[in-house]
């Protein structure tokens, strides 16, 4: 791997760049930092974004700074002066994209971006960290029959191929798993290159839900997954949508847990990290929701309990957190509690 040597590690107290930081994974990111009592600056579009997050976090070290397109040339030179270790989130989640380009071009762009400014203004950053995915790891239509692992060795070889044969016309979501992984390929082909005096982590989370911390002002505009979960809330599942296998799944406490602590431990660099708690399907929150609220109308029944079936790891394609769990720590957060927290959170919200 690149950069050998591991640079000395940002401490406790150090000022940490958050990019996107007004997003779902994002915003419980900056809750861990300053809770592992870093000094956060985050970087948003709008200064109203920023805002929200400013009188969130009140009375805690939290400033932010305006980054208004990610994909611009430079757009990250200022805001990496004076910080010791970045945490670059933003890139765009979602299956709706026209073109190929419009989820690459910021992905890799801005990825590749913040690489190059803090090789060139960042002299005191001592490691940068990455949201990736698991789209980078593994995407859909692979022709791969479960059961298998994935772990941090394998890569995701079909999709990229697929959009340069499909084009435009290439499924939404394998749009979105190319971006993924020619972002996450760019980082390490920079590093690789350049060498530069800081190094890297990337997290590869599989679908990510729980609790929402993040500004959402309509239930149209909550993040991709939890929305998928809402969408089953709102009774729009059928029987014949039941078990619904969906793949790999973890809370994004976990995930954030997960971005701090690779700041802090030196065996985190030039090391990727796939962050899953297990399998779920649909049938997991229907039953949830007759068991815990029982009110809430127009829940398909399905097989009660038949999602362990549907999810078992002999019979599925497994993504594997024994390594985040082993390096880093996490402990993984159970269904029970995600769905509870999530659940509560959107109620919350009035949706």
């Amino acid at each position: 791997m690149p950069n050998s040597s591991t640079p000395q590690l940002p401490s406790p107290g150090s000022k940490i760049l958050l990019t996107g930081a007004s997003g779902f994974i994002a915003v419980h990111v900056a809750a861990q930092l300053l809770k592992d009592r870093f000094s956060v600056v985050g970087s948003v579009r709008t200064v109203a974004k920023g805002d929200y997050l400013k009188n969130l976090f009140k009375g805690k070290p939290f400033s932010y700074v305006i980054v208004e397109d990610i994909g611009k040339p430079d757009a990250f030179d200022e805001a990496v002066k004076g910080v010791e270790g970045v945490v670059h989130t933003a890139s765009p989640f979602h299956w709706n994209a026209a073109s190929l380009e419009e989820l690459t071009d910021p992905a890799i762009n801005g990825t590749v971006g913040i690489l190059k400014s803090v090789a060139k203004n960042g002299s005191s950053v001592r490691r940068v960290v990455i949201t990736s995915s698991c789209a980078s790891v593994e995407g859909p239509f692979s022709g791969r029959p479960p059961p298998y692992t994935l772990t941090e060795d394998d890569w995701n070889l079909t999709s990229v191929p697929m959009c340069e044969r499909d084009g435009d016309q290439a499924n939404k979501i394998v749009m979105y798993c190319a971006s993924k992984v020619l972002a996450e390929r760019a980082a390490w082909k920079f590093m690789e290159d350049t060498k530069p005096a800081f190094d890297l982590t990337v997290i590869n989370p599989p679908f990510v839900f729980g609790p929402i911390l993040h500004q959402v002002e309509t239930e149209e505009s909550l993040n991709q997954s939890v929305g998928v979960f809402h969408s089953v809330v709102k009774g729009t599942k059928t029987e014949e949508d039941l078990p619904g296998p969906m793949g790999s799944w973890v809370d994004v406490r976990d995930v954030a847990f997960v971005h701090s602590k690779s700041l802090l431990v030196p065996e985190a660099g030039n090391q990727r990290f796939i962050v899953s708690a297990g399998e779920f399907c649909v049938q997991d929150w229907t039953d949830f929701l007759h068991a815990n609220h029982p009110s809430v109308p127009n829940i398909p029944q399905g097989q009660p309990g038949g999602g362990e079936e549907v999810c078992d790891p002999a019979k599925v394609a497994h993504s594997s957190g024994d390594k985040a769990a082993r390096v880093l720590g996490v402990q993984y957060i159970s269904k029970e509690t995600c769905w509870t927290d999530m659940y509560d959170s959107i109620k919350a919200k009035g949706f």
